[in-house]
């Protein structure tokens, strides 16, 4: 123990360490079975010195029923001669639960036989209590990429991909994708250069990321995937890295490129107007109906909910003035001038 000068003595310091630190010292005779306790190791527990009789039984008690037994961990110490460090909860008379560390170590006899046991234990309480939002966020992390039905992928500030921690669970090819940039190579050649565009402007500018493209399954075939990725940022601003997932959107684009190529569109109303320089009351007065019920057309991006002889009139009045409505097998529908 350490000795200072003047009236601070050995009890004296000892006293001041566990006050300060929220420790306690046991010692534990192997021969005899009888336990010692310090003032620090009784107010660990919530009690009061000479209220109880140490004792291992006495403290087990004490500790949560799901982080016993004491009992079987000094044995094991003892027959492995080994120091022992684990971490447990105990649960105080007035019902407080505290999160402790204990340290123990078997001090032996001339005869080279285990004759002591002493520890000390640690209140860690509030480490435990700082770390709660950390472990929550993982365990949010880890919730949503369990959740996500698609690709979730990490990749550094210059853009390389880093990891794919669930690519098991989706069904893809991970190794290839890994490394570096890997995964260009795996784009359907007719989608690469728009891809590595937008990716090489997401990762100088920070915005955020999102595309549509084939990629290369094992099977040699391409699926449609729709690309997403954010930047996670340091404190003073800049990338450390990047999140993103690829959601397999195959099914839905073979619905799109199925869908009837010819049915007009609020977008190409809208587009065609503009290129008319048209009013809605021009348009409204062609084709025989209320500027309102123009208005409402054009709100909708897809095709239009109008029956075919009314959709007919609107393609009618738009394509003899001179606008070529375009319908793509691949991509949204379009216009242009004739």
């Amino acid at each position: 123990m350490i000795q200072l000068e003047g009236d601070l003595g050995a009890t004296d310091t000892l006293r001041f360490f566990e006050e300060k630190l929220g420790a306690g010292i046991w010692r534990l005779d192997v021969l005899t079975g009888q336990m010692q306790w310090s003032r620090g190791f009784h107010e660990l527990q919530g009690l009061n010195p000479g209220t109880v009789a140490p004792s291992i039984e006495e403290f087990n008690q004490r500790v949560h029923p799901d982080d016993r037994p004491l009992k079987r961990d000094v044995g094991d110490m003892l027959l492995d001669g080994l120091p022992l460090e684990r971490e447990f909860r105990i649960i105080r008379p007035n019902g407080r639960l505290r999160w402790v560390h204990d340290q123990a170590e078997i001090l032996f006899n001339e005869a080279g036989e285990p004759a002591k046991l002493l520890g000390v234990a640690l209140d860690i309480t509030k480490n435990y209590e700082s770390l709660q939002p950390l472990r929550a966020g993982i365990e949010r992390h880890d919730a949503l990429i369990r959740a996500v039905e698609g690709l979730v992928w990490t990749a550094s500030s210059d853009g390389r991909i880093t990891s794919l921690p669930n690519w098991k669970a989706a069904g893809q090819d991970g190794p290839r994708l890994v490394h570096g940039h890997g995964w260009v190579d795996l784009l359907h050649e007719e989608e690469r250069d728009a891809a590595l565009k937008s990716w090489s402007v997401a990762v100088e500018t920070g915005r955020p990321y999102k595309v549509e493209h084939r990629l290369l399954q094992p099977d040699g075939a391409y699926r449609w995937f729709r690309c997403s990725a954010a930047p996670i940022l340091t404190l003073d601003g800049s990338i450390q890295e990047w999140m993103g997932t690829s959601i397999d959107v195959h099914d839905q684009k073979q619905l799109e490129f199925s869908a009837p190529p010819s049915r007009l569109t609020g977008a190409q109303m809208r587009a065609a107007r503009g290129i008319l320089n048209w009013s809605v009351r021009r348009l409204a007065e062609q084709a025989g109906v209320s500027s309102g019920v123009v208005r409402r057309l054009e709100e909708y991006d897809g095709a239009l909910p109008v029956s075919d002889e009314s959709l007919e009139v609107f393609r009618k009045v738009l394509s003899d003035s001179g606008v070529e409505l375009l319908f793509p097998q691949i991509g949204k529908p379009g216009v242009r001038p004739r």
